[in-house]
């Protein structure tokens, strides 16, 4: 019997729930690298909210870096200048 390729994904839903402590390494223009850290506040099926509270282990100082809405895509395979967003 061949499965439903469908079900056999996780969704957000299935891998984060609100309230995960999160991760994700962002790369800049230079190549150097930040590590945020943050919490879950927001999740729906395609998309989740994370507030940044941490980076590289500081406290957020930068108001504009503290909370960042996420795409499902985004999410599980990064983009560009960052990594997908894992649990700690």
């Amino acid at each position: 019997m061949v499965k439903d390729k469908k079900y056999e994904e996780k969704t957000l839903l299935d891998v984060f729930k609100q309230g995960d402590r999160v991760y994700q390494i962002y790369y800049d223009s230079k190549g150097d690298k930040k590590e945020y850290s943050g919490i879950v506040i927001r999740i729906k099926e395609h998309c989740m909210a994370v507030y940044w509270d941490t980076i590289d282990g500081k406290p957020v100082s930068n108001i504009r870096e503290v909370f960042t809405v996420f795409h499902e895509s985004e999410i599980f395979n990064g983009n560009d200048n960052a990594s997908p967003i894992k649990k700690e």
